[in-house]
């Protein structure tokens, strides 16, 4: 059995594991949706820790750690509140989505991060240190952490569905495709043995996952959520993003020399090495979709 093969195998046998209970964490409504908020703690602190992990540098600088998985649980609270604030009875904590609420939280992280810098750290890396703890917090857990919001729309549940199989198809096809065809590389520096074969099958898969999806979801669901052209666009927009994302851990790891973020899932690496391209779709689709007015 050749290496591609056993890890194919570890591949899919992680994702017959690891899938239903995801799959549960999106679709239900149990105990006032708190599993949607499990899920995303689960995710966006195992992603942190690993990025964290991957960016520290010793003497040079590394993150405040501590500091940054204190604020991923508040900022995943948050987001809660705002998502189910009306629905269960939460608003008299938190009003309606207030931006400054958001701009708060950040201000006392970001004032938290600098005093530690000043009183516990030495001078030296002291702007890659607090550089680093920011972005983390920012990019992995304020951007995944709108699966939240993103259930608790009205289909919200068919939207985070489709968004996981375009994303994750398109992430699959993409691998299988460089795999069996990939003769052209890109010459990305930060990723040079993927290859244009690998992107267009991913492209592809992720055209054809969006359209169909789609057109199930209106046949069988009776959910009309996007026209054939829109669904089109968002499945190239997606896999575009899609990849975006990957490439932006590729650089964190190649910058980390490192090949996985971890190795919490057998066959995929890390948690972050999973959830890469959701975590950078995940914001800008949601948006998509206040900005098409849907609630």
């Amino acid at each position: 059995m050749t290496e591609i093969q056993k890890a194919t195998i570890k591949r899919v046998l992680s994702a017959v594991v690891a899938l239903p209970v995801y799959v549960f964490t999106i679709v239900t409504d149990l105990g006032q949706s708190v599993p949607m908020l499990a899920c995303s703690l689960i995710v966006t602190l195992a992603c942190l820790y690993e990025y964290y992990s991957i960016t520290d540098r010793g003497e040079e600088g590394r993150a405040f750690v501590k500091t940054g998985m204190v604020f991923a649980v508040v900022v995943n609270i948050i987001m809660y509140l705002f998502a189910y604030g009306k629905l269960y009875g939460y608003s008299r904590y938190i009003p309606a989505f207030d931006a400054r609420v958001v701009l708060g939280v950040i201000s006392v992280f970001m004032v938290a991060m600098m005093a530690l810098q000043l009183f516990t750290r030495p001078l030296k890396g002291a702007a890659y240190s607090m550089g680093v703890t920011l972005f983390g917090v920012l990019y992995i857990v304020f951007f995944f952490s709108h699966v939240i919001l993103l259930k608790s729309l009205a289909d919200g549940v068919y939207y985070i569905i489709l968004l996981n199989i375009v994303v994750m198809l398109n992430d699959t096809m993409a691998y299988f495709g460089g795999v069996l065809f990939g003769k052209h590389k890109t010459g990305f520096p930060v990723s040079p043995n993927k290859s244009w074969e690998g992107y267009f099958s991913g492209l592809l898969f992720s055209v054809l996952a969006m359209v169909i999806t789609n057109e199930v979801y209106a046949a069988f669901f009776d959910r009309h959520l996007f026209g054939m052209i829109e669904a089109v666009l968002l499945g190239v927009a997606l896999s575009v993003l899609g990849n975006l994302g990957d490439l932006i851990e590729s650089a964190v790891k190649r910058d980390g020399s490192i090949k996985d973020s971890g190795s919490i899932i057998p066959g995929h690496g890390g948690m972050w090495d999973v959830f890469d391209a959701l975590i950078f779709s995940m914001p800008l689709f949601y948006y998509y979709l206040m900005l098409k007015g849907v609630a």
